[in-house]
């Protein structure tokens, strides 16, 4: 172990003491941390999820994007307390049948019920899709072998890391360590807030601090829950208010027998002019009516 997994191994998450935290960041020099940049180009979709709150649906569009950062008391992967970022899933430039779906990434990303294997019932979520309508420029964090299915886009961003190790010589040691090190955080199955502590501020201060890196738009990381088989992003407020355009939404049933379980879109939705959501029942033709009823028997809803 170097000195900065050292200091990072040795700092408290429970001691409230971020100053030490960042101290450890800023003995490297900005511009001696490694990135790989990753761009997002216009005409790409990103997909967000959330969880209905129960007997309740989405009827606004600023309630399916970021949520007020007056909300949001406790860390995430990549967000500091009362600090808004707009999470998403990518779809993958390049997939393959053995990828799951983006609204399946989105799902495991969101929902404990879809991920607890001995659950069962109905669970209502909405997922929202975003059009990308400017370049939206990211940090991508190298990403390591921890990943058991990683999609070819995971690859792709792994082997730009290779690249830029091996083609240059004088990479600083501290600031190679740094990244590495929060590599390894930023892909660990974290069950607490408190673990999201380093990663988090890790964060925060490569996009608002650092100055070699504050001028990017978010990050790009694997979906943990997914083993790498598909990514994330995080991006800035006012960054996706400038660089996306809300799509529409549906909101879908997850209907659950333990490990085995199947997703049924109920509606779509129409965009009003004033920022709020009319949904239109989707009808189902007789061979999706019967998978239905198949998978909800004896069923109840959860939320």
């Amino acid at each position: 172990m170097g000195r900065i997994t050292d200091l990072l191994n040795n700092y408290d998450i429970y001691s409230g003491n971020t100053d030490l935290l960042y101290d450890i960041f800023k003995s490297v020099n900005d511009f001696e941390i490694p990135i790989v940049n990753y761009c997002i180009n216009p005409g790409t979709i990103l997909v967000r999820q959330r969880v209905n709150i129960s007997h309740k649906e989405f009827f606004k569009v600023a309630d399916l994007s970021y949520p007020p950062s007056m909300k949001l008391s406790k860390h995430g992967r990549a967000n500091i307390p009362y600090q808004s970022m707009f999470y998403a899933c990518s779809f993958p430039m390049h997939s393959s049948d053995k990828e799951p779906y983006p609204r399946i990434v989105s799902l495991l990303e969101t929902s404990a019920f879809f991920r607890d294997k001995t659950t069962k019932g109905i669970e209502r979520s909405t997922i929202s899709r975003w059009d990308v309508i400017n370049k939206i420029n990211l940090i991508a964090l190298p990403f390591s072998g921890l990943y058991k299915c990683p999609c070819l886009d995971i690859l792709y961003i792994k082997k730009l890391w290779t690249e830029l190790i091996a083609d240059n010589n004088n990479i600083n040691s501290d600031g190679l360590e740094l990244i590495q090190y929060m590599a390894d955080e930023i892909s660990k199955e974290l069950t607490s807030d408190k673990e999201y502590v380093k990663i988090a501020n890790f964060v925060n201060y490569l996009l608002h601090i650092n100055e070699k890196t504050k001028d990017a738009d978010g990050i790009i990381y694997p979906s943990v829950h997914a083993q790498g088989a598909g990514f994330n992003v995080s991006i800035k407020p006012h960054i996706a208010d400038k660089k996306l355009s809300f799509a529409g939404a549906s909101l879908c049933h997850l209907l659950k027998q333990q490990d085995k379980s199947y997703i049924a879109i109920m509606n779509h939705s129409l965009q009003n002019s004033n920022g709020t959501i009319t949904y239109v029942k989707k009808q189902f033709d007789n061979q999706e009516q019967a998978i239905y009823s198949h998978y909800s028997y004896g069923l109840s809803f959860v939320n």
